[in-house]
C-alpha cells in the first residue's frame, strides 16, 4: 500500500524533471503539500497530461498540479468517501468502476522522494512482548532522484455550488499499487507501482486510451527494481508515524541502537536488539 509519503524538493526541479509545460503551482507556496510527511486529504504536486480545450489537434500539454489525496469518483453523491481511495490495486485498475474510466483517460505522475511503509517486529507476531512496536522505512531511489508513482485522477463536482464557483470541482487521485517484490515484501504484501524514467511518457499520454494498450503498458512495467539496486530502503523515525511532524530529517537512517526486532530487507538476517 502507499498511506505516507515524502516530497521536499523545490517545484522548479520537478518542473525540470518531469519536462512540466504548465506549472500551475507556482512555486508551490499556497496550498501545495510539499513535505516530509505526506498524507492523504492532503494536496501535493501531480504530473498529468490533457489536450487543450477547442483546439483541434493540439498535443498533449504536461502540468504540474495541486491534486488532493484521496480519489473521489466523478458519480459520488459526496467526496467524503475520498479519504478512503487513497490507492487504487493495479489487478482491478481497469474493471473497478471507481478507477476504471480514469486508468483510460487520466493516469498521472506522483513524484515523491521516497515513500514510508512499517515493518512488524519479528517475532512478535502473536501480540507478545514488543509487539505493536513497528519500525518505519523509507523506500526511494538509489541514486537519490525523484521517483513517480503511478496514478489516477478524477475530476468530481459539486452540484451544491454555483456553477460560477472555481470551487465547484475538486480534482483528486489515487497512487497505483502492486504486489510487493521479493525484499520489499518484508515491509508489506503491497507498494507502489513505481514507473521508470522510460515510461512515464506513455504513462501520461491521453492518446493512449484502449484497455488493451493500458494492460500492456502496465505490463511493462519492471518489478524488479529493489533487489536490481535501483531502489533503496532504510528505517527512519518512529516520529514519521504522527502526521503532524514534518522535520526535515525524517528521511535520516536511524542507528542500529534504536532498531528492535527489524529484519535486513535484502538478508532477512534481524538488526538491532
Amino acid at each position: 500500500m502507499c498511506g505516507r509519503y515524502a516530497l521536499r524538493r523545490d517545484v522548479d526541479d520537478l518542473v525540470e524533471e518531469f519536462e512540466v509545460d504548465d506549472n500551475t503551482i507556482g512555486d508551490g507556496s499556497q496550498g501545495v503539500t510539499l513535505s516530509t510527511n505526506v498524507a492523504p486529504t492532503t494536496t501535493p504536486p501531480v504530473v498529468l497530461e490533457r489536450f487543450p480545450k477547442d483546439v483541434p489537434d493540439a498535443p498533449p500539454v504536461r502540468s504540474l498540479r495541486a491534486l488532493r489525496w484521496g480519489l473521489v469518483p466523478s458519480w459520488s453523491k459526496d467526496a467524503s468517501g475520498g479519504a478512503r481511495m487513497v490507492n487504487a490495486r493495479v489487478e482491478s485498475l481497469l474493471d473497478k468502476p471507481s478507477f476504471a474510466r480514469a486508468a483510460l483517460a487520466r493516469r498521472c505522475l506522483v513524484p515523491v522522494d521516497a515513500w514510508y511503509e512499517w515493518q512488524s517486529p519479528a517475532g512478535h507476531g502473536d501480540g507478545g512482548k514488543g509487539a505493536g512496536r513497528k519500525q518505519p522505512f523509507a523506500v526511494g531511489a538509489a541514486d537519490g532522484s525523484p521517483l513517480s508513482l503511478a496514478g489516477v485522477y478524477e475530476f468530481w463536482k459539486d452540484a451544491s455550488k454555483p456553477a460560477e464557483d472555481p470551487s465547484r470541482w475538486l480534482v483528486s487521485f489515487a497512487v497505483v499499487t502492486t504486489a510487493a517484490e521479493p525484499g520489499l515484501d518484508r515491509l508489506h504484501e503491497r507498494m507502489p507501482l513505481v514507473v521508470p524514467r522510460e515510461l512515464r511518457d506513455a504513462w501520461l499520454d491521453p492518446s493512449l486510451d484502449e484497455a488493451e494498450d493500458v494492460r500492456a503498458l502496465i505490463g511493462a512495467v519492471p518489478r524488479d527494481l529493489f533487489l536490481g539496486g535501483a531502489l533503496e530502503a532504510h528505517p527512519v523515525s518512529r516520529e514519521v508515524g504522527d502526521v503532524r511532524n514534518h522535520r526535515p530529517d525524517l528521511l535520516e537512517p536511524v542507528p542500529p541502537s534504536e532498531l528492535e526486532g527489524v529484519v535486513d530487507l535484502r538478508t532477512g538476517e534481524l538488526l538491532g536488539a
